[in-house]
């Protein structure tokens, strides 16, 4: 199949192209089960708050973790490979085509099993909310990525910071600038460097380069 990509310059449009994929769609959805599930449980405890705060603490971290062993994992057929490594390649080869930017359906779906289950094991407001938590993030990740790709000119200070970094990631070498949404965990592991300490990479578009 040929690519599928779109001229997208302002917010209006990057919103109206991001509705009309699978898995924004569907995140959104899930998004707004999970709204009415909370508002009907009605009660809260200190544990939500608790939960809330260690699932936006590590956030980075789980971004980066996913980006480095699942998305940029080795092109071997292996099952990594097959559920996400492979189409993180094409998206890698081609950051404009529209059909590797977002989460697999398959995988959104995978997601709402397990969130599902934990919901159902625990039946607490905690977990209800942990999970719906975990919606937002994922829902602005996919936001926020497809927006650095579209010609949208970032003009927030801290968009504009995530903008560049990402660009670095595809267009200078896929080893470092991991974090989409947050560099903290790339200044943190120290895989934030400037510009010129970083050479070009020869398979920065393709990331045949596991890591």
């Amino acid at each position: 199949m040929p690519p599928v990509r779109c001229q997208i310059s302002t917010l209006a449009h990057a919103r109206a192209e991001f509705v009309r994929h699978p898995g924004p769609r569907l995140l959104a959805a899930e998004l707004a089960v999970l709204l009415a599930a909370r508002l009907v449980w009605g009660s809260w405890s200190v544990s939500v708050a608790v939960v809330v705060a260690v699932l936006l603490a590590v956030n980075p971290f789980t971004e980066w973790l996913i980006h480095v062993f699942l998305l940029h994992c080795p092109a071997d057929g292996g099952r990594r490979d097959r559920i996400v490594g492979y189409s993180h390649r094409r998206h890698h080869e081609d950051p404009r085509d529209l059909r590797f930017q977002f989460i697999r359906p398959s995988v959104i779906y995978g997601g709402m099993v397990v969130n599902a289950a934990i919901v159902l094991a625990f039946r607490t407001d905690a977990a209800l909310t942990g999970v719906l938590a975990a919606v937002v993030i994922t829902l602005f990740y996919e936001w926020v990525h497809f927006l650095i790709h579209t010609d949208h000119a970032p003009r927030n200070a801290i968009y504009r910071r995530l903008h560049r970094a990402h660009r670095l990631h595809h267009f200078r070498n896929e080893k470092y600038w991991l974090g989409v949404t947050t560099r903290t965990a790339d200044r943190v592991l120290r895989t934030n460097p400037r510009k010129e300490d970083v050479e070009i990479s020869p398979t920065a578009k393709s990331a045949l380069v596991a890591r």
